[in-house]
């Protein structure tokens, strides 16, 4: 394996990734092999687009293990534990004219509609190591916003 750099996640993500690489080596490599048997039994495999299909789904799944793989064996899992400064981990409220509240996660737990967002993002870029009282300027595709970091839990 190559070099790899420290795959920085939150306990909550790295619990998922160790689930998910449990769903692809167990769940779903017996349902890919399955549809390989079955379109093996339909005949000549040349023209067999279904079995085509469950090989490309099959190296996309062990492509995925191996991923998955690397990611646990490199994985840094961050503790937030210093609520001074805006960090991984943490669950910021902002403010302008309203409060909003985003939990600061890594690119794979990532999900806006849940309140969590990468500390590589947009937002997640312009409120790391920030204070509680800073103001930050915001630039989404609707333009800028200004905040204040009004707390860090």
């Amino acid at each position: 394996m190559s070099k790899e750099k420290r795959h920085r996640t939150t306990k909550e993500g790295f619990k998922k990734l160790k689930e998910e690489l449990k769903l692809r080596e167990k769940e779903l490599r017996a349902k890919i092999a399955n549809t390989l048997s079955e379109m093996r039994n339909q005949g000549d495999l040349r023209e067999n687009d279904g079995y085509s299909m469950a090989i490309e789904e099959q190296n996309i799944n062990e492509q995925e293990i191996i991923t998955l793989k690397e990611k646990i064996q490199n994985a840094e899992i961050v503790k937030a534990e210093k609520k001074d400064r805006v960090e991984m981990g943490h669950t910021v409220t902002l403010k302008n004219h309203k409060s909003i509240v985003y939990e600061i996660t890594s690119e794979e737990e990532a999900n806006p509609l849940e309140g969590k967002i990468s500390s590589r993002s947009p937002i997640g870029c312009a409120i790391m190591g920030k204070k509680v009282g800073d103001k930050v300027t915001i630039e989404t595709p609707k333009g800028k916003t200004n905040y204040v970091i009004e707390k860090i839990s």
